[in-house]
């Protein structure tokens, strides 16, 4: 009889282990595969923002003495409600600092629309991209240096709904509840933290600057770094089908035209920005373009670089005629991390030979911030692309986070 109770006991724990998401935070395991995304409205509207719904263990993660979860926590949508945001927290094994490990919340680039170009599905799907396999390596680097890294997929990659492309608020939201869901993970992290990212992930990293304090009690965000963050949306999307750029001065004005006429990023853009301000698509887009819309739900990004596909359309290709796009005016601009107001130290990186995000539009992005009166830095990375960059630059940004985070 003794035994049976012991065997008996054994098993109740063995349950209440596996419905843990980590030693001491009591959070429930999500089930596995693709049903790890599905959520109800119950389980969502169950808990504040930033708090974790699920999570689940990843027993070949993307660490080196680290351990890693998948996680589902709650965010803040760009339409300002809450929803169910994915992501990966990696933490280092061992014995932490005192006061616990620092966190590096990172943003990770443009991967595409499409549920499936979610970074963390690489981790529950094992189909991990090149680009996605570079974010895994710079995890494990960071956690060998001792960091805590989070990762979101931002809203609506992964998840149910449709991705707000460059809508730095939700972003912001959901690389800023990221934090507060892994202090709920794990006991062993500090409140000091740091948010990177690049690109579309700098751009996020900026918007983490509006959601602190009441928004997010209890963490400290010591510092921003932006790698090659696409600013100066405003103009650009105004400027498309037109000559003139209505209160823009000489300097965006040449910034927008600088970055370029292609839709592969500016046209999924439009249609975020469309949906969230809620103007029917079909009034700013043209037929041709309207064709190309399902494939936001089937590619991920060198999908939608194809000939077939936007990068084979040119932005003015895609609006509709007679367009107008100050219906969606105010969304972007709400969204252009030009239109922040950091309030924390920035560390700003460019490449000097960047296409993707032209030197220009951090130059002036500088500009904007210096004359805010922000504490900012601006590193340029001589001959550096797009990509190379965040190799090229990696002891200067190592060094700053290092700085930003002490104390």
């Amino acid at each position: 009889m003794a035994v049976v109770l012991v065997i008996a006991v054994v098993a109740a724990l063995l349950v209440w282990s596996a419905n843990r998401g980590e030693e001491g935070a009591g959070t429930p395991s999500g089930p596995p595969g693709a049903a790890f995304y599905e959520v109800t409205a119950q389980q969502l509207s169950a808990d504040r923002h930033g708090s974790l719904i699920w999570s689940r263990r990843v027993v070949d993660g993307p660490t080196i003495g680290g351990t890693t979860h998948v996680v589902m926590y709650r965010s803040t949508s760009a339409k300002g409600e809450p929803v169910a945001v994915s992501g990966v927290v990696s933490v280092p094994t061992g014995d932490p600092p005192e006061g616990g490990w620092p966190v590096i919340s990172w943003g990770h680039g443009t991967t595409g629309m499409a549920d499936d170009c979610a970074p963390s599905r690489s981790l529950v799907d094992q189909q991990t991209g090149v680009y996605t396999a570079s974010m895994d390596q710079t995890t494990a680097d960071l956690v060998d240096d001792g960091y805590a890294v989070v990762r979101t997929d931002y809203e609506g990659l992964g998840t149910p709904g449709p991705h707000p492309y460059l809508m730095g608020q939700s972003a912001g939201a959901a690389m800023t509840d990221i934090v507060l869901a892994a202090h709920e993970l794990s006991s062993n992290l500090s409140a000091r933290w740091v948010a990177m990212g690049h690109s579309q992930g700098g751009q996020a990293a900026l918007f983490t600057s509006r959601f602190t304090d009441a928004y997010s009690p209890g963490l400290e965000l010591r510092g921003i770094v932006a790698l090659a963050p696409p600013s100066q949306l405003g103009a650009v999307v105004e400027m498309t089908g037109s000559s003139t750029v209505l209160g823009a001065s000489e300097k965006e004005k040449a910034a927008a035209a600088e970055a370029g006429s292609g839709a592969a990023f500016l046209g999924p853009l439009i249609v975020s920005a469309a949906r969230t301000s809620e103007v029917p698509v079909e009034d700013l887009v043209s037929p041709a373009g309207l064709k190309l819309l399902p494939q936001l739900e089937t590619r991920c990004i060198a999908e939608l670089f194809a000939q077939d596909s936007f990068g084979g359309m040119t932005l003015d290709d895609f609006v509709r005629d007679g367009a107008d796009l100050s219906r969606i005016r105010r969304t972007v601009g709400t969204n252009d991390a030009a239109e922040v107001h950091p309030h924390v130290p920035v560390l700003i990186v460019q490449g000097t030979q960047d296409t993707t995000v032209p030197m220009m539009l951090s130059d002036r992005l500088v500009e904007q911030y210096t004359k805010q009166g922000a504490d900012v830095e601006y590193a340029r990375v001589p001959g550096a692309d797009h990509i190379s960059m965040l190799r090229e630059s990696a002891p200067t940004v190592n060094a700053w986070v290092s700085g930003a985070l002490a104390g």
